[in-house]
């Protein structure tokens, strides 16, 4: 990918900087003027060079694919995978043919003996989707309607709605019927001629309870999140998935549980999940704090929408006390996941990490 050369030009309508990409002619300015690492166009030079070229034809036990985002708890050596998370099987049954994670997937449709078309869905538009579903947001395909380009939201944009759009092809403003986001995947998903078999989620049945010490080649934890392709008649697990261990590599635990407890520390599911989405935002990078109410001591943990709008002022859901951030940043989000995680990396005990 060709890198960006990010600098501040000047300030926005209300004050805060404005950030501009000279290298892919691109705003690189976040909620709040925030300075993204990546411009909002850095996507469309990525260059793919591991990419799995998917032929439903050759996997009759089923495809499923995921956006691949970084663990939220990572004791681990290994290298954080990004791109599009494939499982593939031959045949149905538990054992994947292929568990890996590609910079994107190409998949080659023919809807009649003359229209051959090719999509690829990569890494960004992945996680993206993964965001917008996470917050239930309406996902529409939209195209430009002075350049015809398949539109893409990205970041703030791809959980908040909205109804005008900038193209990021020609730049030109575009307006939609009414308020939701854009993704590509939206219309794969649409496509007669690619199988999705229909299928719900269903709660993991396990429980694991682990010790650290148990597991001496670490520990990666990721909150599920449904596939965006799926064709196998299989129902899909939700909760925590877990990958563990041993001191020569050797991997221990790779499933799906309903409960996990590590060093004797409940994981509340759901701050989990919130965090899991909140740091695939750039302009939350920092800002992702836990806080204690300073009235009655309890953790604060934002939720919903509340749980991605920086903010300098929070109410504590226990009692109901409103209070301002102490230090900087002032603007945050707050979950109490943070500390949790920073506790069970130094080994310290957590009381706030009851049970679920």
């Amino acid at each position: 990918m060709r890198a960006c050369r990010i600098e501040q030009v000047g300030k926005q309508r209300n004050g805060r900087p404005r950030f501009w990409c000279a290298a892919h002619k691109g705003s690189a300015t976040g909620r709040h003027g925030i300075r993204l690492e990546q411009c909002e166009l850095a996507y469309r030079t990525a260059e793919h060079h591991n990419i799995f070229e998917l032929d439903f034809a050759e996997w009759p036990g089923g495809i499923a694919l995921w956006g691949a985002v970084a663990p939220v708890f990572d004791t681990t050596a290994l290298q954080p995978e990004f791109g599009i998370h494939v499982h593939a099987r031959k045949q149905p049954g538990p054992t994947k043919d292929i568990d890996g994670t590609f910079d994107a997937v190409r998949i080659r449709t023919k809807s009649n003996l003359f229209d051959e078309n090719e999509i690829l869905i990569t890494g960004e538009t992945a996680v993206n989707f993964y965001l917008s579903k996470f917050m239930n947001r309406e996902i529409r395909h939209l195209f430009c309607i002075r350049c015809g380009e398949l539109h893409f939201d990205a970041g703030y944009y791809a959980i908040t709605p909205h109804r005008n759009h900038l193209c990021h092809g020609c730049g030109h403003i575009f307006r939609d019927s009414g308020k939701a986001v854009s993704n590509p995947i939206a219309l794969l998903r649409k496509r007669p001629d690619i199988p999705n078999a229909p299928h719900a989620l269903k709660r993991a049945e396990k429980k694991l309870d682990i010790l650290q010490s148990d597991v001496p080649g670490g520990i990666q934890i990721w909150a599920s999140n449904p596939a965006l392709l799926w064709t196998t008649e299989r129902n899909e697990e939700e909760g925590l998935h877990v990958h563990t261990f041993g001191a020569d590599g050797e991997e221990i635990h790779n499933d799906t549980y309903r409960e996990v407890k590590i060093d004797g520390v409940f994981l509340n599911e759901e701050h989990v999940r919130h965090h899991m989405a909140q740091a695939s935002l750039p302009y939350l990078k920092g800002r992702i704090r836990s806080l204690h109410c300073p009235k009655c001591e309890e953790s604060v943990f934002e939720a919903g929408y509340s749980a991605f709008e920086l903010k300098s002022k929070h109410k504590c859901g226990a009692c109901g006390y409103e209070f301002k951030t102490i230090g900087k940043p002032r603007s945050v989000v707050t979950n109490p996941f943070v500390e949790v995680r920073e506790n069970l990396l130094e080994g310290k005990s957590v009381r706030i990490g009851s049970k679920p």
